[in-house]
């Protein structure tokens, strides 16, 4: 019986593990599924995955070495830290703070706590369970609560902190396409932006150096 269960397992893992997923809202965002650890891209919530995710693989351009593999991998010791190393070695030099030990600190708490310790690129969740948003942060109509989920290493949420990111960033066409302020080369920017501009978006969010609120 057991060994029954474990090919039972296998041929589930199997069939799903590889397939091509999509995004939610915009369709044209397509992945593979895959364990969260054996990504190297975005892991977005895949309907089609079972109990894996959506993962968007993402090439992210090579910087200056601000978090050493020692420094890192000893506390995200899996498969997925080079990849998450690059990506958040680009965003503290984007930020400005590569050589100040606190601040990167700080920055990597926040990206960590946003992304549930770098294991998501959005909030995950049905959309009766994000209808509790639907009149919050500026979502005025049903089923945005949702479609303006969480976001991104810093977190962006609701309605009016993809629009004020629209008008400001255009190129990563926010407001109504708010799935691509998930993708991890697109997310890092808008968090090393917002770390140098902590009222950029809406006036409450503060992250400079260790003073850290989230709305």
């Amino acid at each position: 019986m057991k060994i029954l269960l474990t090919l039972l397992t296998l041929l589930i893992v199997s069939t799903v593990d590889g397939h091509q997923c999509r995004a939610k809202f915009n369709e044209d965002m397509f992945g593979e599924c895959s364990f969260v650890n054996g990504c190297n891209g975005t892991i977005l919530a895949g309907n089609v995955c079972e109990e894996q995710h959506c993962c968007i693989r993402t090439v992210i351009p090579a910087s200056q070495t601000c978090i050493s593999v020692n420094d890192f991998d000893i506390l995200y010791n899996t498969s997925r830290a080079s990849f998450l190393r690059n990506v958040l070695n680009f965003g503290i030099n984007a930020a400005g703070i590569c050589d100040n030990c606190q601040a990167k600190a700080a920055f990597l708490a926040v990206a960590a706590t946003m992304t549930q310790n770098f294991q998501t690129d959005e909030a995950t969740g049905t959309d009766a369970e994000f209808a509790a948003d639907d009149n919050k942060y500026g979502n005025t109509e049903e089923g945005e609560g949702s479609f303006y989920r969480r976001r991104g290493f810093f977190g962006l949420r609701g309605k009016v902190m993809y629009q004020r990111l629209q008008t400001l960033k255009p190129q990563f066409q926010s407001l109504t396409n708010p799935e691509l302020a998930a993708l991890v080369e697109n997310s890092i920017i808008i968090a090393s932006e917002l770390w140098k501009n902590p009222n950029l978006l809406n006036g409450k969010f503060m992250c400079k150096h260790l003073n850290m609120e989230f709305i």
